[in-house]
């Protein structure tokens, strides 16, 4: 019986990295083609929220303040005057907010209403940003191009760790971070990242955003959802797929990833379930298929191969987007890790089915549901 399904299991995962190999396709080929123009300019506001200073975290500022766009306010907002990321700011003489605590909502979300609600001016488009990434002179040109579209409510890039010490955990971080790169592309289907993204200020009030944001943790997903809601489209902008450097530990690269886990549970469930029960037939095929007889042994290298195809197309393709510095010389890595990786996965998964606790930027949250958020305490402050 349990051979039987053992069987099963590899033909399921067989067809589940062919299915996902031609899925890519279409991703590689926006990544590749997609390049939007545009002569509007109109007048932005980039709200970038802080917490702590990050490695590199001047040069990322430098970024964004270096943005070659001729209507730009930049606003860079903090929940407190001690903020480790104020000094650096206040060297740039940037703008700075002081926003308080959140209480009942994500600290990155409360930040970002007490922005839009104190900053916004005159501007005509909202821009957000996250502080560990870096941003290309041209980013927010090419990130507001579609947004001239009447019916799109999101712009949006996504994060690429590059892994520059080659470190195995600043790998797998990347390798990890990477797979969901391939499902944005040119469909219905794409979601916002909030730290690459942009709304016309009418489109964020139409659909409600700020509404969407009480009592959220994730300023994207409460995005994403809106959008949905209003029938809007998301584009997936490649251009402003955006490098994020430093390197990692193990115990940061298995926080994060299990938070990221645990937030999609809680916001997106289906997925969430979907990416266990393809993780786990993919594990229990590659694995278990070392114990199968010839020719059933060819298994574990088939699908082995699926992933490696898929791996080097995705890395061939963002190549034409990100500056080389970004691009890990290990670049065997994205191919050769692919077993460990979805490893992983599974042991993100595993653990975000346990609890609805995270740990985010030194405060504890619990998760109760997409608009409900439990501040729990702040270890900076314990």
């Amino acid at each position: 019986m349990l051979l039987t399904l053992l069987y099963a299991l590899c033909v399921i995962a067989l067809l589940q990295g062919v299915l996902s190999l031609l899925q890519g396709f279409s991703s590689f080929r926006h990544i590749r083609t997609y390049r939007p123009k545009t002569n509007w300019r109109p007048r932005v506001v980039l709200f970038c929220p802080c917490k702590g200073s990050d490695e590199g975290f001047e040069k990322n500022v430098g970024s964004i303040l270096a943005q070659d766009y001729p209507h730009l306010r930049v606003v860079f907002i903090v929940d407190s005057e001690s903020d480790a990321a104020v000094p650096t700011l206040r060297k740039f003489n940037a703008t700075v907010l002081i926003a308080g605590h959140a209480t009942a909502r994500g600290q990155k979300v409360h930040n970002l209403i007490h922005a839009v609600e104190h900053a916004a001016g005159n501007a005509e488009v909202f821009v957000f940003c996250d502080s560990d990434a870096r941003f290309p002179l041209a980013w927010i040109t090419n990130l507001i191009a579609p947004l001239e579209s009447d019916n799109v409510a999101v712009s949006t890039g996504y994060r690429w760790y590059a892994a520059e010490t080659g470190s195995l955990p600043a790998l797998l971080r990347s390798t990890w971070n990477a797979s969901a790169v391939t499902m944005l592309g040119d469909h219905s289907r794409n979601f916002a990242w909030g730290g690459s993204m942009a709304l016309r200020r009418d489109v964020f009030e139409r659909i409600g955003i700020r509404e969407a944001w009480d009592g959220a943790l994730s300023d994207d997903y409460a995005v994403t959802f809106a959008a949905r809601r209003a029938r809007m489209r998301v584009v997936f902008v490649p251009s402003c797929l955006v490098p994020s450097y430093g390197d990692t530990t193990w115990r940061e690269l298995l926080e994060f990833t299990t938070r990221q886990l645990r937030i999609t549970r809680v916001y997106e469930p289906h997925m969430w379930r979907m990416a266990f029960f393809s993780q786990t037939v993919f594990n229990t095929a590659f694995w278990g298929g070392l114990l199968l007889p010839w020719p059933f042994l060819l298994v574990t290298p088939g699908i082995y191969l699926l992933a490696g195809i898929k791996s080097y197309m995705r890395y061939d393709a963002v190549a034409n987007v990100l500056p080389e510095s970004a691009l890990s010389k290990q670049r065997w890595s994205y191919i050769l890790l692919a077993p460990l990786t979805a490893l992983l996965f599974e042991y993100n998964l595993v653990l975000s089915a346990l609890t609805r606790n995270i740990k985010w930027r030194q405060i504890r949250y619990r998760l109760i549901s997409s608009n409900r958020t439990v501040v729990l305490r702040c270890d900076d402050e314990s």
